[in-house]
């Protein structure tokens, strides 16, 4: 049987702080003001500017123009336009496909070992058109991207179509790679989006990705994009109809929409002053949470362990919700469940001396039948 509020808050020794805080209109206000934590700063980088500069491992494929009678690599492809009266139409040459080496060069005849790494086409042309200005009468260069290997990301886990996604300048962003990857397999509210960069590794839920713009950030090359399915739960225990866990169906459940899925309390057995929400609140906010109403909390208490608070990245709060009042059906209706969240419904303390006289009656009456048969 689920406890009663008086043995529930029983100050015991513990190793953690348990603050209990009534849950009043003001609390309720504060806790509104929750923003669940998103991608580090470093992952939001606001200066970054997406480019198609090559890299080691990129494919790329070079066209030279030549005015020369006599072309240099000979013609592969039709000339680009016919020549005027007098003068001779340029003549096409592609060269094989190459892949930028590991030390960021290409080869080109004529000119040799070209540095191309960190330079975008239209750069890396203009160097080989350097290259061949001796060589042959104003050469014309183009350096096409065929594959761009080096300028991609991964994105994998619980997808429709996992790969490597090419980044382009359009500045592809979280939603545009998992859009790309045929989206979750999952209920948006049931998945986790998983960032790898560099060393390293945060998860913000979808939903969140999709409600807030600071978290759909801009992908970078290398970026590892994993979706993890990982459904948010509630557990409701106690005095009630179903006493299970939970999982959330919809972006926002409240504390009574939670407890009417438990099937409510059970009659003669239920206390409804006693309805309490455990949580593990950031310490800082816990602390602004109960200095919003000073009649929801010990204060004296709080005062002397804010210090504590505030360097806390976690602390364990109880929260009382008082359902014999008519505000406290408001209250609930305003309290929005997270994940991992605690609903006790504690047992009436009439309940326990119901149960204490059963025992006595049971005792007496086995006496009084003993005591009866002996006199016959």
């Amino acid at each position: 049987m689920a406890p009663t509020s008086i043995e529930l808050l029983r100050r015991q020794d513990s190793d953690w702080d348990v603050f209990r805080v009534k849950a009043t209109p003001r609390v309720v206000q504060a806790l509104a003001k929750y923003e669940e934590p998103g991608f580090p700063p470093s992952f939001q980088v606001a200066n970054y500017t997406p480019n198609v500069s090559l890299k080691p491992g990129d494919t790329v494929g070079v066209t030279v123009y030549e005015n020369s009678g006599q072309p240099l690599f000979g013609s592969s492809v039709p000339p680009l336009m016919t020549g005027t009266p007098g003068q001779a139409a340029p003549q096409a040459s592609t060269l094989p496909l190459q892949i930028v080496e590991a030390d960021g060069t290409i080869t080109i005849p004529y000119v040799g070992r070209v540095r191309v790494a960190g330079r975008t086409p239209a750069q890396a042309a203009s160097l080989i058109q350097s290259g061949l200005d001796k060589q042959t009468v104003r050469p014309q260069v183009v350096v096409s991207l065929v594959n761009n290997a080096a300028n991609t990301i991964s994105v994998g886990g619980e997808v429709n179509k996992a790969g490597l996604m090419p980044l382009t300048l359009r500045g592809e962003r979280l939603l545009d790679t998992i859009a790309w990857a045929g989206g979750p397999k999952w209920p948006a509210i049931q998945v986790d989006v998983r960032l790898m960069r560099g060393g390293t590794v945060a998860s913000v839920p979808l939903q969140q990705v999709m409600a807030s713009p600071a978290d759909n950030v801009v992908a970078r090359p290398n970026d590892n994009i994993t979706l993890v399915r990982n459904p948010r739960t509630y557990v409701v225990m106690g005095a009630t109809q179903k006493v299970s866990s939970f999982t959330f169906e919809y972006e926002r459940v409240t504390l009574a929409e939670a407890l009417a899925q438990a099937g409510g309390g059970i009659d003669m057995i239920s206390n409804l002053r006693g309805i309490y929400l455990f949580r593990m609140e950031p310490g800082p906010f816990a602390r602004r949470v109960m200095t919003s109403d000073p009649a929801a909390v010990d204060e004296t208490y709080v005062k002397d362990r804010s210090a504590v608070l505030d360097r806390s990245p976690s602390t364990p709060v109880i929260y009382q919700v008082d359902l014999t009042q008519a505000d406290g059906y408001f209250v609930a209706q305003q309290i929005r469940l997270r994940d991992k969240d605690v609903i006790l419904v504690t047992t009436a303390e009439a309940t326990q001396f119901l149960k204490i006289m059963q025992v006595v009656r049971s005792i007496t009456g086995a006496y009084y039948d003993i005591t009866r048969s002996s006199n016959y």
